[in-house]
């Protein structure tokens, strides 16, 4: 056998051995976080399942020593980052936990009103998000007090973290098909909206809780009485579901989240579509790639969360239900506009 085809043998040899799932696609994270800058952005470092997977700084942090405090800004979304980390493969599992911490924190003092804070809005990994409401922070050596801001996790300095377990039934592989939306069958029609000017606030020494535009959260369902003879009554069950449907909600101003009336009268429409059934649902936000990719990736999420909030409080049932963002895109047209939507997976 000749030098040449020895060599194209070994090599497919070599081929052959290497594991299967070695080309098998790679876990993704993706953290959404504000932050504070004194002399210097906030940097923090975050781990999956105990492992650190890298560090990273918010340079868009406001800067607290001429622009003023995080929590004063009216406009959040300019101070706001999203960051991607790759998880091993060998160390993805579907119950890991993740973990953010400041780790260079720095206070002007008492009056200086400059400080260095982080503020995670978001923890999202493989296309599943886990927002504020499942976030918590727990000290290095001993559980503190959620402190939240608006739609922020608010982490002050190194001894504290932002934790985020894994959602009801884990991560989703990396493989995982996530809900791939049809084109809009409605006609598309360009609706225009102002864009908002960013006026600097004035500096203002405490910290006041302050809320980003977002509904408020949805109230819990009303529970029906029956009257009835049999002494262990039980509540009517809602129908099993049979729908298998793709929903587009489309027509979201630009750099904004709102659910615009005519955004509201198409949810009208799906959740009349859908009735008493109990299904599974998963609500994914896009916004197109129109912008900052770090404001694009805050918009898609909280869309998803607004929409998600409106279903609620109109009572639908559901099986199961999660909102995630996915980000900007460009695969529901050439458009901005098409692509700044929300799809709705409905299943049994």
């Amino acid at each position: 056998m000749s030098m040449k085809k020895t060599a194209v043998l070994a090599a497919a040899l070599m081929l052959c051995a290497v594991p299967s799932g070695a080309f098998a696609a790679e876990s993704k994270l993706q953290l959404i976080i504000g932050g504070e800058a004194y002399d210097g952005p906030p940097k923090f470092e975050v781990s999956f399942d105990g492992k650190v997977l890298g560090e990273a700084a918010v340079n868009a942090a406001i800067d607290t020593a001429t622009a003023g405090r995080f929590a004063d800004a009216a406009d959040k979304t300019p101070y706001v980052q999203s960051f991607d980390f790759d998880i091993p493969d060998t160390l993805f599992k579907p119950g890991g936990e993740v973990r953010v911490r400041l780790i260079n924190e720095a206070y002007g003092g008492d009056g200086s009103n400059r400080d260095r804070n982080l503020y995670l809005a978001a923890v999202t990994v493989n296309g599943r998000a886990v927002t504020v409401s499942g976030l918590s922070t727990q000290g290095t050596t001993a559980n503190t007090e959620n402190e939240r801001l608006g739609e922020f996790l608010v982490l002050r300095d190194g001894n504290v973290e932002g934790v985020s377990k894994a959602p009801a039934g884990g991560w989703p592989l990396p493989d995982a098909p996530i809900a791939t939306a049809k084109p809009a069958s409605e006609p598309v029609t360009t609706e225009v909206a102002a864009v908002d000017d960013n006026p600097v606030p004035e500096a203002k020494p405490p910290i006041v809780v302050a809320k980003i535009n977002v509904p408020e959260p949805a109230p819990a369902l009303d529970t029906v009485e029956t009257a009835s003879l049999d002494p262990a009554p039980q509540a009517a069950a809602s129908p099993a579901c049979d729908r298998d449907e793709l929903y587009n909600v489309v027509g979201f101003n630009e750099n904004s989240n709102d659910l615009t009336p005519k955004l509201m009268k198409r949810l009208d429409q799906i959740i009349a579509d859908i009735g008493e059934q109990k299904c599974n649902v998963l609500v994914t936000g896009y916004s197109s790639k129109q912008g900052n990719h770090a404001t694009n990736a805050l918009f898609a999420i909280e869309r998803a969360q607004n929409v998600l909030a409106y279903l609620k409080k109109a009572g639908l049932h559901f099986e199961k239900v999660s909102a995630a963002g996915a980000g900007a895109t460009e695969e529901f047209g050439d458009t901005f506009y098409a692509n700044r939507r929300v799809v709705i997976s409905v299943a049994p």
